[in-house]
């Protein structure tokens, strides 16, 4: 009996809400049977939407992905809690009958382009060595957090039906839509919260095309239905070079062999994105391109299993 193909891809996960994304790792793990799985981007328990998963050797390429994000998010005006969601305990509440549409949209004009974010204290970022919301939990209400620079490159305001200011918001990786609610009640006095959010996008992944854990345990006697093979994905953008290579090179490739540019007669990569090596639709392996015009393999796979 041949051996089973092992899973090897990426899977485009809608998380719900009320669950971690650790959750729905484990979820998979049991579902589809697959040990070696991991997630790309994490989202809160009170978030929604898309989750990049990766199973088998296409773990090792999720550093590589596009890291930008869309969210579309409610901010809670007039209420100020620890977490900076609706989750945690209430600080203040404010009155907010005098703010309007247009304090509203000048106020969130402040977050366009690059901008230093503090993040939550109930957050992972780690202060003096420890986890942020380890310390916040520990009773710890003078955190120091320090502002990271961020890049939100839209904002757009979708509806204002007070107390609820509903945004679409992109941005890149590290960005806290919490912080992002957080700021604009301090800008308007009035404190603010995150009440709900969903994230539209995850770099190559969209909602539209994700799939929810029901419909994957459907579909889980059809692996090749939840799993997508990294090639598809990856080779329908622009963001990387894609390099179509003969059994003879395929071969080189797969012991992690340095090879020059110059063997392959007419091509032109671009230096500044990787490289995928495909051969016969199978993705090989990702290379980077040295100054002296080298593909340098930096993740080495065979029949979807990475070698060393």
């Amino acid at each position: 009996m041949a051996e089973q193909k092992k899973p090897f891809g990426f899977i485009n996960v809608h998380k719900p809400t009320g669950i971690t994304s650790h959750d729905v790792i484990n979820k998979l793990r049991r579902l589809l049977n697959i040990k070696q799985i991991g997630h790309g981007g994490t989202l809160d328990p009170l978030a929604e939407g898309v989750l990049p998963v990766a199973a088998g050797a296409a773990c090792r390429l999720l550093r590589f992905l596009p890291q930008d994000k869309t969210y579309v998010a409610e901010i809670l005006l007039g209420l100020k809690t620890t977490t900076d969601d609706i989750e945690g305990d209430t600080i203040r509440s404010d009155d907010i009958s005098t703010i309007t549409n247009e304090q509203i949209e000048t106020a969130l004009k402040q977050f366009h382009g690059e901008i230093d974010q503090v993040p939550p204290n109930y957050s992972a970022i780690h202060v003096d060595g420890k986890r942020a919301y380890d310390l916040a939990r520990a009773g710890n209400t003078t955190l120091e957090i320090k502002p990271r620079r961020v890049s939100i490159t839209s904002l757009e305001v979708l509806k204002i039906e007070l107390p609820i200011v509903k945004v679409r918001i992109s941005c890149s990786s590290g960005t806290y839509i919490r912080s992002i609610a957080r700021d604009l009640g301090e800008t308007l006095g009035c404190g603010a919260t995150l009440k709900t959010l969903l994230r539209e996008q995850a770099g190559l992944f969209r909602l539209e095309t994700s799939l929810t854990l029901d419909a994957i345990a459907d579909r889980r006697n059809s692996i090749d239905s939840v799993v997508t093979e990294p090639v598809s994905i990856l080779s329908q953008t622009n963001y990387f070079n894609v390099l179509k290579v003969s059994s003879e090179i395929a071969k080189k490739f797969c012991m992690g062999q340095i090879i020059p540019i110059k063997q392959f007669d007419g091509v032109h990569l671009d230096p500044t994105k990787r490289v995928l090596i495909v051969h016969e639709g199978q993705l090989l392996a990702l290379c980077n391109i040295s100054d002296d015009e080298l593909l340098k393999p930096e993740v080495v796979i065979a029949d979807g299993q990475h070698k060393n």
